[in-house]
Protein backbone atom coordinates (compact mmCIF):
# COMPACT_ATOMS: atom_id res chain seq x y z
CA UNK A 1 0.00 0.00 0.00
CA UNK A 2 2.85 2.91 0.98
CA UNK A 3 4.54 1.58 -2.49
CA UNK A 4 1.67 2.53 -4.27
CA UNK A 5 1.01 6.07 -2.75
CA UNK A 6 4.73 6.77 -3.17
CA UNK A 7 4.99 5.57 -6.99
CA UNK A 8 2.32 8.78 -7.66
CA UNK A 9 4.42 11.24 -6.02
CA UNK A 10 8.09 9.90 -7.47
CA UNK A 11 6.45 10.29 -10.67
CA UNK A 12 5.16 14.20 -9.76
CA UNK A 13 8.47 15.15 -8.38
CA UNK A 14 10.28 13.59 -11.89
CA UNK A 15 8.27 16.09 -14.26
CA UNK A 16 8.53 18.57 -12.18
CA UNK A 17 12.58 18.00 -12.34
CA UNK A 18 11.75 17.65 -16.01
CA UNK A 19 10.32 21.20 -15.75
CA UNK A 20 13.04 22.66 -14.22
CA UNK A 21 15.58 21.55 -16.21
CA UNK A 22 13.74 23.11 -19.11
CA UNK A 23 13.68 26.01 -17.47
CA UNK A 24 17.29 26.43 -16.54
CA UNK A 25 18.01 25.34 -20.81
CA UNK A 26 15.66 28.06 -21.51
CA UNK A 27 17.33 30.70 -19.57
CA UNK A 28 21.08 29.92 -20.03
CA UNK A 29 20.99 30.14 -23.67
CA UNK A 30 20.31 33.67 -24.17
CA UNK A 31 22.61 34.09 -21.73
CA UNK A 32 25.26 32.51 -23.32
CA UNK A 33 24.11 34.03 -26.10
CA UNK A 34 24.41 37.51 -24.75
CA UNK A 35 27.51 36.84 -22.78
CA UNK A 36 30.16 38.32 -25.96
CA UNK A 37 27.96 41.17 -26.31
CA UNK A 38 28.44 42.35 -22.76
CA UNK A 39 32.39 41.58 -23.24
CA UNK A 40 32.53 45.19 -24.78
CA UNK A 41 36.29 46.55 -26.40
CA UNK A 42 38.37 47.99 -23.49
CA UNK A 43 41.25 51.29 -24.42
CA UNK A 44 44.73 49.28 -24.54
CA UNK A 45 46.94 52.39 -25.62
CA UNK A 46 46.75 56.22 -25.87
CA UNK A 47 49.49 58.69 -28.15
CA UNK A 48 50.19 60.55 -26.23
CA UNK A 49 50.15 57.94 -23.24
CA UNK A 50 47.86 58.85 -20.83
CA UNK A 51 48.41 59.69 -16.63
CA UNK A 52 48.13 56.78 -15.05
CA UNK A 53 48.21 55.03 -11.82
CA UNK A 54 52.12 54.58 -12.44
CA UNK A 55 52.58 58.19 -12.41
CA UNK A 56 51.70 61.76 -14.54
CA UNK A 57 52.25 61.63 -18.36
CA UNK A 58 54.93 64.68 -19.12
CA UNK A 59 55.62 65.08 -23.34
CA UNK A 60 57.54 67.73 -24.41
CA UNK A 61 54.89 69.86 -26.43
CA UNK A 62 51.36 69.38 -27.72
CA UNK A 63 51.34 67.10 -30.75
CA UNK A 64 49.55 67.46 -33.86
CA UNK A 65 47.76 64.29 -34.10
CA UNK A 66 46.11 62.27 -31.08
CA UNK A 67 44.98 58.40 -30.99
CA UNK A 68 43.39 55.97 -28.75
CA UNK A 69 43.81 51.80 -29.80
CA UNK A 70 41.24 49.53 -28.65
CA UNK A 71 40.93 45.72 -27.89
CA UNK A 72 38.58 45.27 -31.01
CA UNK A 73 37.43 47.23 -34.38
CA UNK A 74 34.96 50.24 -33.53
CA UNK A 75 32.13 51.19 -35.39
CA UNK A 76 33.38 53.95 -37.90
CA UNK A 77 31.32 57.21 -37.71
CA UNK A 78 27.79 57.87 -39.85
CA UNK A 79 28.06 60.06 -42.60
CA UNK A 80 27.40 63.22 -41.94
CA UNK A 81 23.63 63.54 -43.77
CA UNK A 82 22.86 60.06 -41.19
CA UNK A 83 24.28 62.00 -38.04
CA UNK A 84 21.76 63.00 -35.13
CA UNK A 85 21.64 66.90 -34.78
CA UNK A 86 25.07 66.93 -36.72
CA UNK A 87 26.93 65.64 -34.40
CA UNK A 88 29.23 62.55 -35.52
CA UNK A 89 29.15 59.56 -32.87
CA UNK A 90 32.77 59.40 -33.10
CA UNK A 91 34.68 62.33 -31.39
CA UNK A 92 38.19 62.99 -30.18
CA UNK A 93 38.48 67.08 -28.31
CA UNK A 94 41.84 68.67 -27.01
CA UNK A 95 41.05 71.17 -24.51
CA UNK A 96 43.87 73.36 -22.29
CA UNK A 97 44.25 73.41 -18.79
CA UNK A 98 42.52 76.76 -19.28
CA UNK A 99 38.81 74.69 -20.00
CA UNK A 100 38.00 73.95 -16.13
CA UNK A 101 34.58 72.33 -17.29
CA UNK A 102 36.09 69.99 -19.27
CA UNK A 103 36.14 66.47 -16.88
CA UNK A 104 32.56 67.91 -17.02
CA UNK A 105 31.85 66.42 -20.06
CA UNK A 106 32.05 63.16 -18.61
CA UNK A 107 31.01 63.24 -15.53
CA UNK A 108 28.39 65.88 -15.55
CA UNK A 109 27.42 66.78 -19.20
CA UNK A 110 24.58 68.76 -18.09
CA UNK A 111 26.86 71.20 -16.27
CA UNK A 112 29.71 71.37 -18.25
CA UNK A 113 30.21 74.74 -20.07
CA UNK A 114 32.79 74.56 -22.78
CA UNK A 115 31.69 77.82 -25.01
CA UNK A 116 34.70 79.69 -23.77
CA UNK A 117 37.45 76.64 -24.46
CA UNK A 118 39.61 76.27 -27.43
CA UNK A 119 39.33 72.98 -29.15
CA UNK A 120 42.62 72.46 -30.48
CA UNK A 121 41.36 69.11 -32.54
CA UNK A 122 41.25 69.81 -36.19
CA UNK A 123 38.38 67.89 -38.72
CA UNK A 124 36.78 65.29 -37.81
CA UNK A 125 37.95 61.78 -35.80
CA UNK A 126 38.90 58.75 -38.22
CA UNK A 127 38.40 55.25 -37.19
CA UNK A 128 40.54 52.79 -38.72
CA UNK A 129 39.56 49.28 -37.34
CA UNK A 130 40.36 49.54 -33.63
CA UNK A 131 42.26 52.82 -33.75
CA UNK A 132 40.42 56.42 -33.73
CA UNK A 133 42.30 59.78 -34.29
CA UNK A 134 42.23 63.12 -35.17
CA UNK A 135 44.91 66.28 -36.20
CA UNK A 136 45.56 68.46 -33.81
CA UNK A 137 45.77 72.13 -34.77
CA UNK A 138 48.84 73.10 -32.27
CA UNK A 139 50.67 76.25 -33.47
CA UNK A 140 50.53 78.20 -30.38
CA UNK A 141 49.74 75.69 -28.18
CA UNK A 142 50.48 76.84 -24.41
CA UNK A 143 52.62 74.21 -21.92
CA UNK A 144 50.29 73.01 -18.73
CA UNK A 145 48.06 69.62 -18.89
CA UNK A 146 45.39 68.75 -21.59
CA UNK A 147 42.29 66.89 -21.34
CA UNK A 148 41.24 64.41 -23.77
CA UNK A 149 37.49 63.79 -23.93
CA UNK A 150 36.76 60.89 -26.26
CA UNK A 151 33.38 59.33 -27.81
CA UNK A 152 33.31 56.21 -29.79
CA UNK A 153 31.19 53.14 -30.68
CA UNK A 154 32.07 49.65 -30.39
CA UNK A 155 31.88 46.88 -32.69
CA UNK A 156 28.52 45.75 -30.62
CA UNK A 157 27.16 48.86 -31.03
CA UNK A 158 27.66 50.35 -27.66
CA UNK A 159 28.63 53.92 -27.31
CA UNK A 160 31.32 55.12 -25.16
CA UNK A 161 33.08 58.45 -23.87
CA UNK A 162 35.67 58.95 -21.56
CA UNK A 163 38.97 60.98 -21.30
CA UNK A 164 42.49 60.79 -20.00
CA UNK A 165 45.31 64.02 -19.24
CA UNK A 166 48.26 64.20 -19.91
CA UNK A 167 51.17 67.55 -19.19
CA UNK A 168 52.69 69.52 -22.67
CA UNK A 169 56.11 71.10 -20.70
CA UNK A 170 56.79 73.08 -23.65
CA UNK A 171 54.22 75.53 -25.79
CA UNK A 172 54.38 75.62 -29.38
CA UNK A 173 55.16 78.89 -31.12
CA UNK A 174 52.78 80.33 -33.09
CA UNK A 175 53.17 80.46 -37.18
CA UNK A 176 52.88 84.54 -37.01
CA UNK A 177 55.08 85.28 -34.27
CA UNK A 178 57.39 87.71 -35.30
CA UNK A 179 61.94 87.02 -35.10
CA UNK A 180 62.56 90.44 -34.62
CA UNK A 181 61.82 93.75 -33.37
CA UNK A 182 60.37 96.33 -36.03
CA UNK A 183 62.09 99.00 -34.08
CA UNK A 184 65.62 97.21 -34.58
CA UNK A 185 66.53 97.62 -38.33
CA UNK A 186 66.52 100.64 -38.86
CA UNK A 187 69.16 101.55 -35.90
CA UNK A 188 72.48 102.23 -38.13
CA UNK A 189 70.79 104.80 -40.24
CA UNK A 190 71.99 107.81 -38.23
CA UNK A 191 75.61 106.43 -38.40
CA UNK A 192 75.11 105.96 -42.27
CA UNK A 193 73.53 109.14 -43.14
CA UNK A 194 74.34 112.04 -39.93
CA UNK A 195 73.22 114.86 -42.06
CA UNK A 196 69.64 113.12 -42.19
CA UNK A 197 69.74 112.03 -38.56
CA UNK A 198 67.47 114.18 -36.92
CA UNK A 199 64.52 114.02 -39.18
CA UNK A 200 65.24 110.06 -40.04
CA UNK A 201 65.43 109.48 -36.39
CA UNK A 202 61.78 110.94 -35.45
CA UNK A 203 60.13 109.35 -38.52
CA UNK A 204 61.71 105.76 -37.34
CA UNK A 205 60.70 106.08 -34.06
CA UNK A 206 57.02 106.30 -34.88
CA UNK A 207 56.74 102.60 -36.23
CA UNK A 208 53.22 102.94 -38.55
CA UNK A 209 50.48 100.86 -36.22
CA UNK A 210 49.76 98.66 -39.28
CA UNK A 211 53.20 97.56 -39.29
CA UNK A 212 53.40 96.59 -35.75
CA UNK A 213 50.34 94.71 -35.87
CA UNK A 214 51.37 91.55 -37.66
CA UNK A 215 48.21 88.69 -38.50
CA UNK A 216 50.60 86.34 -35.56
CA UNK A 217 50.23 88.98 -32.85
CA UNK A 218 46.58 88.92 -32.84
CA UNK A 219 44.51 88.18 -29.21
CA UNK A 220 44.31 84.49 -29.02
CA UNK A 221 40.88 84.69 -27.51
CA UNK A 222 40.08 86.45 -30.78
CA UNK A 223 41.22 83.00 -32.54
CA UNK A 224 38.67 81.00 -30.49
CA UNK A 225 35.70 79.64 -31.89
CA UNK A 226 32.82 81.29 -30.21
CA UNK A 227 30.37 78.44 -30.75
CA UNK A 228 29.48 76.39 -28.06
CA UNK A 229 30.56 72.76 -28.27
CA UNK A 230 28.02 69.80 -28.43
CA UNK A 231 27.87 68.01 -25.53
CA UNK A 232 29.91 64.43 -25.48
CA UNK A 233 27.05 61.51 -25.26
CA UNK A 234 27.32 60.35 -21.77
CA UNK A 235 28.66 57.05 -21.82
CA UNK A 236 26.25 54.37 -19.90
CA UNK A 237 26.94 53.53 -16.06
CA UNK A 238 29.19 50.73 -15.18
CA UNK A 239 26.72 48.28 -15.42
CA UNK A 240 25.25 47.99 -19.18
CA UNK A 241 21.61 45.98 -20.04
CA UNK A 242 23.48 42.75 -21.23
CA UNK A 243 25.25 43.12 -17.69
CA UNK A 244 22.16 43.44 -15.77
CA UNK A 245 20.08 40.72 -17.89
CA UNK A 246 23.28 38.41 -17.04
CA UNK A 247 22.84 39.07 -13.19
CA UNK A 248 19.07 38.41 -13.50
CA UNK A 249 19.45 35.68 -14.92
CA UNK A 250 21.86 34.03 -12.72
CA UNK A 251 19.37 34.88 -10.06
CA UNK A 252 16.87 32.88 -11.65
CA UNK A 253 19.05 29.93 -12.36
CA UNK A 254 20.17 29.78 -8.86
CA UNK A 255 16.30 29.69 -7.60
CA UNK A 256 15.79 26.68 -9.81
CA UNK A 257 19.02 24.84 -8.77
CA UNK A 258 17.64 25.16 -5.41
CA UNK A 259 14.37 24.31 -6.34
CA UNK A 260 15.52 21.16 -8.06
CA UNK A 261 17.26 20.03 -5.00
CA UNK A 262 14.14 20.31 -2.83
CA UNK A 263 12.48 18.33 -5.13
CA UNK A 264 15.01 15.64 -5.00
CA UNK A 265 14.93 15.49 -1.18
CA UNK A 266 11.35 15.43 -1.15
CA UNK A 267 11.38 12.80 -3.58
CA UNK A 268 14.07 10.40 -1.64
CA UNK A 269 11.49 11.32 1.70
CA UNK A 270 8.15 10.13 -0.02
Amino acid sequence: MNTRASHPRSTRALRALSVAAVGVVALVAPLAAAAPASAHSSLIDTSPAADGPDGASVIDALPDRVSLTFSDDLTPPLPTEQQQGGESTTQIRVYDDTCADAGLLIADPGRADTRDCTDYAAGEAVVEGPTVSVDVDNQGAPAGTYTIVWQVVYGDGHPDSQMFTFTAENAVAGEGTPSTSPSAAPSASPSETPSAAPSETSEESTPDPAETTEPGASDPEASEDPDPSPAIIEGEGPLSTPAVVAIVGGALVLVLIAFIIVMIARSRRS
